[in-house]
């Protein structure tokens, strides 16, 4: 009756209506645990990123949760730090807790993987963001970082950048991986060397930033262009070249994500910034689609890349990419 289904159990509207103004006066509210014993669903949705104090997933995280809520779901958020051990747990947690369905920006450990396609086996409602991982057979919602990071290449070429390096993302992690074979593609493409002591794979950190751009600064041949793996990264390489002073200030970047000093630089910069908005809507769409019983195979959602380019001026130009990775 509380649940409105009065009408169809033959209640009468009267009596129906006494026993809400009740509830309401005595402060009821629904046990959610017996309603889902009886529904076999919480309409309770999980999400596991790595970093919510990245603003790529602080931002994904909030549009999956205010998409959730219209929805009806309550949303359960989690971050790994891109630790596969407590990834594995709280993906481990959350299916106890329970929840309807998850999404997950998947580590690279080997167990998480297998905790993940164990899942999807099952069939449970699963969806990864920003990261494929081979052989998992489920929806997924991500953007064509390769195409991008080839086009950034392009861009520091058009310049007149002819040594270009690469603070890399972690070794096993798709996003990195795409990132690292575009960045390859652009090279080939521009008629320029991949030279293996300017690229550096490390975390998506400051911290790995600072190192690989100090190493790459202490090289025979310096880089006369930088492109970071994602805007943490970026963060150390800029620090590197402001406090090295005019001996790079010729060194142009180009990153991932949303930057929004890269306006203000001292330098050129390019900034390919993924929807991250349209990432988490997207995300929760396709969840609560397979969690309300939509059948089919998996799916995938490619979203577009914006290249914006900036100049030490007022200049800056915006461009679209798109396609299969």
């Amino acid at each position: 009756m509380l649940a409105g289904r009065a009408r169809a159990g033959r209640i009468a509207a009267a009596t129906a209506g006494r026993v809400r103004a009740a509830a309401r006066r005595l402060g009821y509210r629904p046990n959610l645990l017996a309603r889902s014993l009886r529904t076999r669903r919480t309409r309770t949705l999980g999400l596991v990123v790595t970093d919510l104090a990245n603003p790529f997933f602080a931002t994904i995280a909030g549009a999956v949760e205010a998409a959730a809520s219209a929805a009806g779901y309550t949303l359960i958020i989690a971050a790994s730090g891109e630790d596969p051990g407590r990834e594995l747990k709280y993906l481990r947690e959350l299916q106890t807790r329970p929840t309807d369905g998850l999404m997950v920006a998947p580590t690279a450990g080997g167990e998480v993987r297998a905790e993940l396609k164990k899942l999807a086996a099952s069939g449970f409602p699963l969806v990864t963001i920003d990261r494929r991982v081979r052989g998992l057979e489920c929806d997924r919602v991500v953007c064509d970082g390769r195409r991008a990071a080839g086009e950034l290449v392009r861009w520091l070429a058009g310049l007149g950048c002819r040594r270009l390096a690469l603070a890399g993302g972690p070794a096993g992690v798709w996003t990195a991986e795409e990132r690292l074979a575009g960045f390859r593609e652009g090279l080939r493409r521009s008629g320029l060397a991949f030279a293996r002591g300017l690229f550096r794979a490390g975390a998506f950190a400051a911290g790995h930033g600072r190192a690989a751009t100090a190493g790459f600064l202490r090289s025979e041949r310096p880089p006369d262009g930088i492109v970071a793996a994602n805007n943490r990264i970026l963060a150390g390489v800029l620090e590197v070249l402001a406090e090295a002073g005019p001996a790079a200030r010729h060194i142009a970047v180009a990153g991932f994500d949303g930057v929004p000093y890269a306006a203000f630089l001292s330098r050129p910069a390019a900034v390919a910034e993924q929807p991250e908005e349209e990432i988490g809507r997207a995300a929760a769409r396709l969840l609560i689609e397979r969690v309300e019983g939509r059948p089919g195979p998996p799916r995938e959602a490619l979203l577009p890349v914006t290249i914006r380019t900036f100049s030490p001026g007022p200049a800056e130009s915006p461009g679209k990419i798109r396609g299969g990775a």
